[in-house]
Order: structure tokens, then C-alpha cells, then sequence
């Protein structure tokens, strides 16, 4: 086996990303492949990709939205990063492409690595399990492998004919507070006696401009039951706080973090989170949360048509209940306000036992190590 992995040294891969969590998946990936030895990564991301070593074809940060609206009036930078992305291929010919989460985009990068003959492994691969289940036919036709983080996803990809691994979810190991209670509560400047409540509007600017409005009337509402309540609002790493500022002129009462966002989910009373990454880390931090999460009507009715979950929110698919209140497209401040109040007046034992259960679904030793492994093997099969 040593002798095989040896052959897998200085194999050139293009990594593609398209949003910051799949990018974070990314760069634990790149650091574990690098603990084997010299590999040549260039990538489509950002400075946190640059920082593994890998070198980046183009930035991600202007294409990065949700919904078909929005995406339509991003096209012009889509159409631009696609074409940046199939000249590298084209001229650099990696051995191997791995995609990262972010569909739309990357299965089309799929459908061009391959018509070259360049094999592709999809990393957090689409979840057609919730929408567009004929997608399965062109990941069969476009895709060697998925390695999967959701405990039931290698069952569906392996029975439609797609070789799957499951690496249980990277999350379950990496998502833990960084200081204690007290060492956090003193960094960011607030007193340790008060109701804590977190919000967290979303990891993209479009995110922020629908759920910001929404949250700051919902934080009026929940301070006239608890004047005295803190707000603490974690940015995503591209999120400039000047993106936020705008909406929080008239509130002296949040405070804005760089950073420390698993702590500041780890110690509060309760949290609102928008549908995305973030609500799985609240459920491994063990927070009481509500999901709340707004597209443009186009786009929700939509995905009314196509999309077939019960539920937005991945605590609530893995657990297969609502463990985690959802509130989606209608969201009404004082109805959302009423529900965090009484998530903190139960507390976080109510929702222990749930959580934990959740937890045990998704953990695995060292899933990036895993993912890695994968991806040698695959290199040294080819």
C-alpha cells in the first residue's frame, strides 16, 4: 500500500468551491492530503484555500447567492467564473477534479472534466435526496465517486449506481467552543449574568439583506419581556461588518463578533440561525434554536414545486422531526420573537437529549483523514 500511495505524490487536483462552508470542508481536506506528501492543488476559492497552499484560479465571493432569482442576476460573474474554470482545466489538466458542495455550478465543472477524460469525485455531493432526484442519472454519468457526510446518502448514491463513501460529518469533531465560558464573556465585552440570545442572518450578502430586517424587529420584540437581554451576532469570515451596520443603527445592544461564533452558540440561552451549515453547528453546540430562512418568492415557489423534505433545517432531516422550530419565507418578528422566548425560558435541557442523538448519527473518527484516504485510493486505482 505504501508503495501505491507513493504514486499518488506530485498528482496535480483542481478543487472547486463556490460558498465558505464548502470552502472550510476544503481546506481540512487539503491539509489532511498534505500530511501524505507533495500534491499540486490549485482551486477555485479564496484567501482561506491560498492559506493551505493551494493556488487559486479565480475567487468564489461574487458568485456565491441562493435562489434563482438571484442567481439569474449574478450570471454575468457565474458565466465569467465558469469560463475561468474550464481554461484552467482545459490547460493545466489536473488528475483529478473534486467538487465541493455548491451544485449548481460544480456539476456543470463535472460535465466538462469529464468530456476531457479527467475523473471527478464530488465532496459533499448534491443532496438529491430533497429536489431534482433525476439529477442521480448525471451524477452517474458525470461522477466517479461521492464522498458523503450525511449517514444516508452512500445507501442512495450506491444504489443508483454511483460509487459512495459515508465519512460521518466532519462537524461532529471540529464544531467545539474555542475559550471557556468566562474567557468568551470577557473577550466580547459582555456580563455573564443576563439572558444571552445569538443570531446568525446567514454566511451570504443577499442572506443578510432579507433576514437582518426580520431579526431586528424580532430582537424588539423579545427586549420588551427581557429589557436586559444580550445580542450576540457573529460574522461569517466574508462578511464585512459594514454589511450589517446599516440595520443595527437604532440597537446599541448587539454586539458584533469576528469570529467565535461556536462559542457564542455554545453559551447562549437560545439562538436564531438562517437554514444552512450553521444550524447543524447549533445543533452539535447543543443550542435551543429557531431556523428561520427567506428567498425571493420567485425562487420559494419555485422550490415548492421541486423540492420533497419536511423539513429546511439538517438537524431536523437527520433527526427525521423538528427538533429545531422552522420558519420559512413568512416571517413574522413577534411570532419568531414568541418561540425564542420560550426556548430560553425552557433552557437547553429541553433539547439535550435530542441533540444528542443527532450527534451519534453524524460522528465518525477523523472524517477529513477519511475523506482524504478516499481520494489516495481513488488517485492510486487510476
Amino acid at each position: 500500500m505504501q508503495a501505491d500511495r507513493v504514486q499518488a505524490i506530485g498528482k496535480k487536483i483542481f478543487i472547486s468551491t463556490g460558498e465558505l462552508s464548502g470552502e472550510v470542508h476544503a481546506c481540512h481536506l487539503v491539509e489532511s492530503l498534505r500530511k501524505t506528501g507533495d500534491l499540486r492543488v490549485t482551486a477555485m476559492g479564496s484567501e482561506k484555500l491560498a492559506a493551505t497552499g493551494a493556488r487559486i484560479v479565480r475567487d468564489y465571493r461574487d458568485i456565491s447567492v441562493t435562489g434563482l432569482s438571484e442567481v439569474l442576476s449574478h450570471a454575468g460573474n457565474i458565466r465569467k467564473a465558469f469560463d475561468i474554470v474550464k481554461t484552467h482545466i482545459r490547460t493545466e489538466r489536473p488528475d483529478l477534479v473534486v467538487l465541493v458542495d455548491f451544485p449548481g455550478f460544480n456539476m456543470r465543472i463535472a460535465r466538462f472534466a469529464r468530456s476531457l477524460g479527467i475523473p471527478v469525485i464530488y465532496f459533499i455531493p448534491p443532496q438529491v435526496w430533497a429536489w431534482k432526484r433525476g439529477r442521480l442519472r448525471k451524477i452517474r454519468r458525470y461522477v466517479d465517486m461521492a464522498i458523503c457526510i450525511l449517514p444516508f446518502e452512500e445507501e442512495m448514491y450506491t444504489r443508483a449506481g454511483v460509487p459512495a463513501v459515508y465519512i460521518g460529518h466532519p462537524f461532529a469533531e471540529t464544531v467545539r467552543p474555542t475559550l471557556t465560558r468566562d474567557e468568551f464573556l470577557a473577550k466580547a465585552g459582555v456580563p455573564g449574568n443576563r439572558p444571552i440570545l445569538t443570531v446568525m442572518p446567514g454566511s451570504r450578502r443577499n442572506e443578510i439583506r432579507r433576514h437582518m430586517p426580520v431579526l431586528s424587529a424580532t430582537l424588539a420584540a423579545v427586549r420588551r419581556s427581557i429589557p436586559g437581554l444580550l445580542v450576540l451576532l457573529p460574522l461569517a469570515d466574508n462578511i464585512d461588518e459594514a454589511v450589517v451596520r446599516p440595520y443595527l443603527q437604532d440597537d446599541h445592544g448587539v454586539t458584533v463578533l469576528r469570529g467565535n461564533s461556536h462559542d457564542a452558540l455554545a453559551y447562549c440561552d437560545a439562538a436564531i440561525v438562517a437554514s444552512g451549515s450553521a444550524t447543524l453547528e447549533a445543533a452539535l453546540l447543543k443550542a435551543p434554536t429557531a431556523i428561520i430562512y427567506r428567498i425571493s418568492w420567485l425562487s420559494y415557489a419555485i422550490a415548492r414545486l421541486i423540492v420533497h423534505v419536511d423539513y429546511i433545517g439538517l438537524p431536523n432531516i437527520v433527526a427525521g422531526k423538528e427538533v429545531f422550530p422552522e420558519f420559512v419565507q413568512r416571517l413574522d418578528p413577534e411570532i419568531i420573537a414568541r418561540k425564542a422566548l420560550t426556548m430560553i425560558d425552557k433552557g437547553r435541557q429541553d433539547v439535550a437529549g435530542e441533540l444528542g442523538s443527532i450527534v451519534d448519527k453524524l460522528k465518525k473518527k477523523d472524517s477529513y483523514r477519511l475523506a482524504a484516504d478516499a481520494v489516495l485510493h481513488f488517485l492510486e486505482r487510476t
